[in-house]
C-alpha cells in the first residue's frame, strides 16, 4: 500500500488539539500514586492520514491509484483534505480546490468522507490501547496519548512498551496500516508529540528525560501547538528552531505574544510538562430511526429528527442530566455517511432547543444524498437544573416570555403572523436569524451565521 502524502496541513491539524494548562514540575516523581489519573511520561501513537488509510483498507483496489479524500465541509467549493502519495507526486496538495486537483491529476479518484466509519475505527483504537495503560487521552482521529508512568513494571522498557502497542494495534488494523504508525515516547505531552513527528513509520523515537532538552533544541518552530500567525512572526524574527527561541527572555516573548509566548518558551526549553489525563467518557445515549425509504427533503428530515430527539430524551439513562454535546449521524443512500457535532454553551434538556440548533446545522451543511438512517447521540452531559436570568419577567403575555420561547426555537404566534404578512407583501421574508455555528472559534466571523427566518 503506498504511503499517503503527509503535508504541512496534516501536521497542523494534528497539532490543533488543545494542550491542557495543567503543568507539573520536573522534580515530581514519575511513578503514579494509587488512584492517580494522570501520567507525566507519555506515549504518542500517531497515524497520519488516518481516514484515507481506512479507505484503503475498505477498498484495496485503490492502493495503486491516485486518491484524494474530500473535506467534510459541504458546499459548492469543495477542497481536498487528504491524498495518496501518487496524487501528491502529481502536484496535488491538501486544501486545494477540487477543480485544481483534477486539472493537475485527471485520473484522481475523489472520495466522499464517511465520518461514522472513521469514528468507529477511532473508538476501537482507543479500546484496544486501553489494554496497554488505563490512562488514555484521544487527540483527534488517529492520534492517541497513552500514559506511560509505571508501565516498565508491566511491559519492560520504553521500546518494549512500543512493541506491545504495535501488537495491540495488529488486532484491529492490517499490518500495512500498523507499519505506517509513528510513535514517540518522552516526558510530557509536547515531548511525546514532537518525538512522534520525528519518528519514521514503524520506527519509534524514545527520548529519555535527561536528553529531552537537547532533543527539542533542533526541532522546527512549527512543532509548537500555537497559531500559524505566531509561527509566521517567529520566522520573520529569524527563529526557525526551538533552541533559537530559548535565547529570548521570557518577558520579551510575553510582551510580543502574551500567554502563548510564555507557554511556547516552556515547551521549547523542556521546562513545561503537560501530563496525560485519563478521559472519563460517560456511556453515550443513542437513538436511531430507519427510514422506510431514503428521504432527501429537509422537512421530512426535520420530522424524523424530532422523533429521534424525543426518543433519546425519554431514555431512562438521561434522566437527571442535561445535554451538553450532541452528534447527529446519517447513513446515506448508496453507502457513506454524514455527521455533524453540536456543543452547546448552556446544557439543556429541551427538545425544541436541540431541534432548532440541529436544524440550523443541517441547513448550513445538508447531507449530500438521501438519508436511510438517522442517529442522535448524546455524549456529553451537564446538570439537570436550569437557572433563568435574574431579571426575567414571568408574565405569560409579556415580551420577555415570547423572547424565551423564541430562544428555545418556539416561534410565537404573533411573530409567525407578522412574517406571513410580510411574505405576502414583499414576496419573501425580510427577517433573518443568528445561528450559532462554531462558538469556540478564534475567528469572530465563524462563530455565528445569518439564515433566513422562515417559521
Amino acid at each position: 500500500m503506498p504511503k499517503p502524502g503527509i503535508g504541512s496541513s496534516d501536521r497542523q491539524r494534528a497539532m490543533a488539539a488543545s494542550f491542557p494548562g495543567h503543568v507539573v514540575d520536573r522534580g515530581l516523581p514519575a511513578v503514579p500514586l494509587q488512584g492517580c489519573n494522570s501520567s507525566q511520561h507519555a506515549l504518542c501513537i500517531w497515524l497520519p492520514t488516518f481516514e484515507l488509510r481506512l479507505e484503503f483498507v475498505r477498498s484495496p483496489e485503490l492502493d495503486t491509484t491516485s486518491v484524494a479524500l474530500l473535506s467534510p465541509t459541504e458546499g459548492t467549493r469543495r477542497t481536498v483534505d487528504q491524498l495518496s502519495e501518487s496524487a501528491s507526486v502529481s502536484g496535488v496538495e491538501p486544501g486545494m480546490l477540487v477543480s485544481q486537483a483534477v486539472s493537475l491529476c485527471p485520473s484522481i479518484t475523489l472520495l466522499e468522507p464517511d465520518p461514522a466509519f472513521y469514528d468507529a475505527a477511532a473508538t476501537e483504537m482507543l479500546e484496544v490501547l486501553s489494554g496497554l495503560s488505563p490512562i488514555i487521552e484521544p487527540a483527534g482521529r488517529g492520534r492517541v496519548f497513552v500514559g506511560a508512568d509505571g508501565l516498565e513494571r508491566l511491559h519492560g522498557s520504553a521500546f518494549q512498551q512500543v512493541h506491545h502497542a504495535f501488537s495491540l494495534l495488529l488486532e484491529i488494523f492490517p499490518a500495512a496500516m500498523v507499519a505506517a504508525t509513528r510513535v514517540g515516547w518522552a516526558l510530557g505531552r509536547f515531548g511525546a508529540w514532537v518525538a512522534a513527528g520525528a519518528a519514521r513509520p514503524g520506527k519509534p523515537v524514545v527520548v529519555p528525560e535527561t536528553t529531552l532538552t537537547a532533543f527539542l533544541r533542533d526541532r522546527p518552530i512549527s512543532t509548537l501547538p500555537v497559531s500559524d500567525a505566531m509561527v509566521d512572526r517567529l520566522r520573520r524574527l529569524d527563529i526557525d528552531t526551538l533552541g533559537e527561541l530559548t535565547r529570548f527572555p521570557e518577558a520579551s516573548l510575553i510582551r510580543q505574544f502574551g500567554a502563548d509566548g510564555k507557554r511556547a518558551l516552556g515547551w521549547a526549553s523542556g521546562t513545561r510538562i503537560d501530563p496525560i489525563f485519563a478521559q472519563h467518557c460517560p456511556e453515550p445515549i443513542r437513538a436511531a430511526l430507519d427510514m422506510p425509504s431514503p428521504i432527501g427533503q429537509l422537512q421530512l428530515l426535520h420530522t424524523a429528527l424530532d422523533r429521534i430527539l424525543d426518543r433519546a430524551l425519554s431514555c431512562p439513562a438521561r434522566r437527571g442530566r442535561s445535554v451538553q454535546a450532541v452528534r447527529l449521524t446519517a447513513s446515506l443512500e448508496g453507502g457513506g455517511s454524514w455527521s455533524t457535532t453540536l456543543t452547546l454553551r448552556e446544557p439543556t434538556a429541551e427538545r425544541a432547543q436541540l431541534s432548532f440548533t440541529l436544524r440550523s446545522r443541517i441547513a448550513l451543511s445538508p447531507p449530500s444524498r438521501a438519508v436511510e438512517q438517522l442517529t442522535v447521540e448524546f455524549f456529553r452531559f451537564g446538570p439537570a437544573s436550569f437557572q433563568g436570568s435574574l431579571l426575567d419577567r414571568r408574565e405569560d403575555g409579556s415580551r420577555a416570555h415570547c423572547g424565551r420561547d423564541l430562544a428555545l426555537g418556539i416561534v410565537p404566534e404573533a411573530l409567525r403572523g407578522a412574517v406571513h404578512e410580510l411574505r405576502l407583501r414583499l414576496g419573501h421574508s425580510p427577517l433573518f436569524r443568528v445561528v450559532e455555528v462554531d462558538p469556540w472559534s478564534r475567528i469572530p466571523e465563524r462563530r455565528h451565521a445569518l439564515l433566513p427566518f422562515e417559521p
